[in-house]
This record gives C-alpha cells, structure tokens and sequence, in this order.
C-alpha cells in the first residue's frame, strides 16, 4: 500500500544506501528523468545513473567520464542542500537531498517547468523586473530566436567595460564569444580560438547545459544557456569563484591524506558505535596478522581472543571506549596461527555527528612486533653486557685488594726498619748520609702504605665490605686531629688553616676513621692546590634537620668541565705525565664514597683560579642527640 502511495506522488523519490547504492526508487523519479529500467533496478550503483546522465548531457559540456567521476565525488560528501536543476530539455527540476542517520541519502525530484505563472502577480511591471535584473549580482542574457542580443543586465555591462569588450545590443551571440577570444579574455581558448567559439556555440544552440570557464583575473563563472519557448535564449553567468576555491582547497586536502596514507605503513580503522570495525586500511600489502577480513565486525578483545573482565589492561581501554574518550598507543598483542604473538600499538578518537551523538571510532594501528622483538634482544644484550662488567668489576676490586694486602706486608717491615736507624735504636749509624737516606726510605714507605690503604679502601668499597663502626663523634676534635696530620706530612710548606667549628656543636653518629679520613682528604688535597701564603677554612653549620661542614680553600681552582673527572677513581684534572701535583687521584673518590655511606651528599664548587669549596652535608639520622643544645656560630649559614 505504501509503495503504490509513493508511485502515484508528483514526487520522485531515490533512496541510496551507505554504499551509494540504490535500494528504492518511486515511478515519479524514473519519469522526471525517463530511465530506461536496466539503469534503475534496485542495486544499481550511483555510477551507473552518473555515466549515464553525463553522457545525455545532464551536466553540461565536458568529458562525460570525467564529469560522470566529479558528480560521484560529490555525492559521496553528502551534505544536506537544496538544487534547481535545468535539463537538456528546458525542464526546471527542484532536487532536494537529505543524509541518512545509517549512511547514504534519500532524494526528492519535484518537476518545476508548469508552475512559473503561479509566482507573478498581475501588477509585475516589466520596468520593476528589468530593476530587479539590474540588482542581481549575476550577468543576465537575454537572445532572441536569431540569436542576436536584446537585452543584458548592468553587471554584464560592468563586466564587459571593465575588461575592454563592451557589449552592444544586435550584436550576433558569436559576435560576441569571437569579441571576447580576440580579446584575450578566455585563456583556454588560446590554443585553438576556432575550435573553442564552434564548441561554444554547439553549446549555446542546444540550451540547458553549463560550462565553466577562468578568466584572466583568475575569477572562474559558471556560464547557463536555457532555450525559451520562442526561441530565444536566456544565458546566465555566475561568479563561482569561491565555491572553485573551496573545491580545490577540498581535492588538495584529500590528495594530501592520500598521500599520508600511501607514505604509512600503518592502519586506518573506524569503529561503529557498538566498537565493531567497519573499516579498515591497511597501507601495507604484506602484513602477515591478524588480516583485515578477520576485523570487519568485531571488537577489538574478539580480536585479540580475550575477555576484558579477565584482563586488567584491556578492561581499562574499553572502559575508556565506554567514555568516548580519545586514547594514544595503547598497546596489546595478538596470537597468529604459528603460535607467535603479534604486537600493536593503537591510537584513536571519537566521532560524534552534527547533534552530538556518538557514532564510532577512528584511529591508527601499528604493528611493532618486529621492534619489540629487537626491543627485547636489545634488553637481553644489554643485561649479559652488564652482568660481565660487574664480574670484571669484582675482579679488579678482587685483585687490586689482593695484591694491597699483599704488598703491605714488606712495606711494614720496610717501615719499621727504617724507623729503627732514623732512631738510632742499635747505636750510630756511621756516616751521616745514612740517616738522610734512611727519612727519604721511611718518608716514601709512609707515602706508599697510604696509597696501598686508599685502594684498599676502594676495593672494599667496591665489593662492598665497608662496614659502618658507629660511635660518638666530635666534629670539632676530628677536625683539629687531620689538621694536625697534614701539617706533619707536608712540613712547614702548608697555607694558614683555620678551623671555624663552634665549641658546642652536635656530636654525630658516625665511624669516626671514617670521618677523619674525609676531613683528612679534603684538608690534604686544599693544602696540596693552595700556596704557603693562602688561607684554608674548615667551617660547620646545622643544615635544616642535618649537619654540614666544608672545606674551603683560595687555591689554584679547578675549571668546571673537570669536576666529573676528580670525582672518579684514577682520574685527575690533570692527567700528564708531566703534572706538577702528586697523587694518583683517590682522595675526593673516597671522601666521596664514604660520606654516601653515612648517608649524605658531596658537593664541590670551583672555577680555575678561584679556589675551591666543598661542602659535605649529613641526615638528621647522624646526630646523636638531637634536642642537644647548639650555640651559633660565626660560620653558621
């Protein structure tokens, strides 16, 4: 009943589906545009009526395979609009398309060519409709039955007077195509003017088609001719400049995602709303898994074969999907048929229609299996690589120990050897050459066992072995101890010392060897850079909940691109064979080291020629008594 209703409307009705394909069209619509019934059948593809159409001259002059493919680029962009459309025959047709919620159009065809009259009044003037073409923003024609010019508009006139062709009423419609060529103004008919004005006029006499053209001031007018009753014709030109602009801005913007596309090894997938793919592109012919025809109406868990409620990951994206909110390179993995897994990383965003309502997804895909299985190789490498230079580690700190300890034992006896003739304990030695030599022995056998302890000291650190013998430490008595001991090492030879630590300061909870050979390192290495005749100041200060003391010294500097290097075993600002300080660069490792192992942190300020600060900062867990009173002092900061 209501198909025979819709047969027997003056409307013409077509319905085409997502795949602009034809599922309904009504008796009206076949007989606006007399289809021949194999062009019409439901199925039929919306190419089938736009090569057919093109090549009756539907729109307008033109390759009709060309214009057949721009008229299908169109429909697929369906947007909603209404168009009055003039057939080769003269017939005016209002032709009004609407997109579907599912995807296609619905059109509808109302024949308009018997209902002009109804829209004059009796009282239309001929002078109030020749103001009204006077107004219009279009160029009007008006030709008679011989084809010569009996009237056009003032914006025809500006035109014409503004390019140097003016018009003149009698003129032949040739007449005046043969005065435009002439005068330059079509450059497409430069290269043959003759052919250009004989297509035109084939055009002009048959009536009801369309053609556009590009002037010379790169503006492009859509030229109309549309025969009349008697004979005359009507031609109608209209300045379609930024619709041609928008077109073009349109083609480069799809030339573009093709070209992206076709420069991508990934995939392009869109999701309905129920999360099921309906499409999906992949830009890379050999991917091996999971092939495009196993995505097409499934979710992305039946993809990957796994419940979200069983999988913690997958239940969080989906429960993202569920809030329509956009998600970047969530990763998973899919099992392929040899019993390899495959590794994705997908990106997406939702899609939502003119009213806000969620209609899918689109994203991208990339497979990473390849670079997951390199990623992991990489891990693996890196490991063994890691695990062998720890074993080598341990067995340098394993050797350089063994051999200290070794070579300890006879430098002990050295020592006290020449201990026992610097003291003539058996009586005089004879010549005093001997007792100079036996210093220098005892000197440089002191010298020696201090460098074999430091690397003792590193190896165990190294390996681990140092363990913390906490007890009560005075800062102040530690400091004047090492103080002590570099002046007797280095002689009179050694810059002014000052120790600026207040008399009630907190005692810490530390291995009080420990703490002296830090404050014997530090005080060491400034006395070592700084001349006789400069100052060195061992200050302290509560720090926050902590303690700090420094070191500081007006000595030679070390310029900053160097302080990574002195805090590095063996390595030295300056590693010459001719440098002037001794050494073999321990010192500032060690002290380093050994204040980590309380717990704190090193810091070293200097530049090449303005001395030297470092500061040693210790946990509030290094005070022994913490409610212990504390009285300022001229160091605190």
């Amino acid at each position: 009943m209501l198909v025979e209703a819709l047969d027997h409307t003056d409307l013409g009705i077509a319905v085409y589906d997502a795949n602009l394909v034809l599922v309904y069209c009504n008796a009206r619509f076949v007989e606006i545009f007399d289809y021949p019934p194999e062009v019409v059948a439901p199925g039929a593809s919306i190419e089938t009526f736009a090569r057919y159409d093109a090549e009756l001259g539907e729109y307008g002059a033109g390759d009709p395979e060309t214009l057949a493919r721009d008229w299908v680029a169109r429909a697929r962009h369906a947007v909603p609009q209404r168009i009055e459309h003039s057939r080769p025959n003269g017939m005016q047709v209002e032709i009004v398309r609407r997109p579907l919620p599912s995807g296609g159009f619905v059109s509808t065809y109302r024949q308009r060519s018997g209902d002009r009259t109804e829209l004059v009044k009796d009282d239309l003037s001929f002078g109030t409709l020749l103001q009204a073409l006077d107004y219009t923003t279009d160029g009007f024609h008006l030709w008679d039955a011989d084809d010569r010019l009996i009237y056009f508009n003032s914006r025809v006139r500006q035109i014409n007077e503004a390019v140097g062709s003016p018009l003149r009423l009698g003129m032949t419609f040739e007449q005046c195509v043969r005065n435009s060529v002439a005068a330059g103004l079509i450059p497409e008919a430069t290269a043959d003017p003759e052919g250009y004005i004989a297509r035109r006029a084939e055009l002009h006499r048959l009536g009801g088609r369309s053609l556009t053209i590009r002037g010379l001031d790169e503006r492009w007018q859509l030229i109309r001719d549309h025969r009349l009753p008697d004979g005359g014709t009507v031609t109608t030109a209209q300045d379609v400049t930024e619709l041609k602009r928008v077109e073009q801005a349109y083609r480069d913007s799809e030339q573009r995602f093709h070209d992206f596309v076709n420069a991508s090894s990934d995939r392009f997938w869109e999701m309905d709303a129920n999360l099921r793919f309906t499409m999906v592109v992949d830009t890379k012919l050999a991917r091996r898994f999971p092939p495009v025809s196993q995505l097409i109406g499934k979710t992305r868990w039946e993809v990957v074969g796994l419940d979200p409620e069983d999988d913690p990951e997958l239940a969080e994206h989906k429960a993202l999907l569920d809030a329509r909110e956009p998600f970047r390179d969530f990763r998973y993995e899919v099992p392929a048929p040899d019993g390899t897994m495959r590794h994705w990383r997908v990106s997406g965003v939702p899609v939502f229609d003119d009213s806000g309502r969620f209609t899918g997804y689109r994203g991208t895909s990339s497979d990473e299996t390849e670079f997951s299985q390199e990623l992991t190789r990489a891990r693996r490498e890196l490991q063994e690589a890691l695990r062998q230079a720890e074993v080598a580690n341990r067995a340098k700190s394993l050797f350089l120990a063994t051999v200290s300890h070794e070579l300890r034992t006879p430098l002990n006896a050295i020592i006290g050897f020449s201990d026992l003739l610097v003291n003539r304990i058996f009586g005089p030695l004879g010549d005093p050459h001997y007792e100079g030599y036996a210093q220098d022995i005892q000197v440089s056998g002191q010298h020696l066992l201090s460098l074999i302890e430091d690397v003792l000291d590193l190896s165990r650190i190294e390996m681990g072995q140092i363990r913390l013998r906490l007890g009560r430490v005075d800062l102040r008595t530690e400091a004047q101890a090492a103080v002590a001991m570099v002046k007797a090492r280095r002689g009179q030879q050694v810059a002014d010392i000052q120790i600026e630590i207040p008399d009630v300061f907190p005692t810490l909870q530390a291995d009080a060897r420990l703490m002296r050979q830090i404050l014997i390192n530090l005080i060491s290495n400034a006395a070592k850079f700084t001349q006789p005749d400069g100052h060195i100041r061992v200050t302290a200060w509560r720090d926050g909940d902590g303690v700090a003391f420094s070191v500081s010294d007006d000595g030679i500097g070390i310029d900053p691109a160097d302080h990574g290097k002195v805090l590095r075993p063996f390595e030295q600002a300056d590693n010459r064979l001719t440098r002037r300080y001794e050494g073999v660069g321990l010192g500032l490792p060690l002290t380093k080291a050994f204040v980590e192992i309380h717990g704190g942190t090193l810091q070293l300020e200097s530049a090449v020629g303005e001395g030297t600060t470092i500061t040693i900062r210790l946990p509030p867990e290094r005070i022994a008594d913490p409610d212990e009173p504390v009285r300022a002092a001229a160091g605190d900061r």
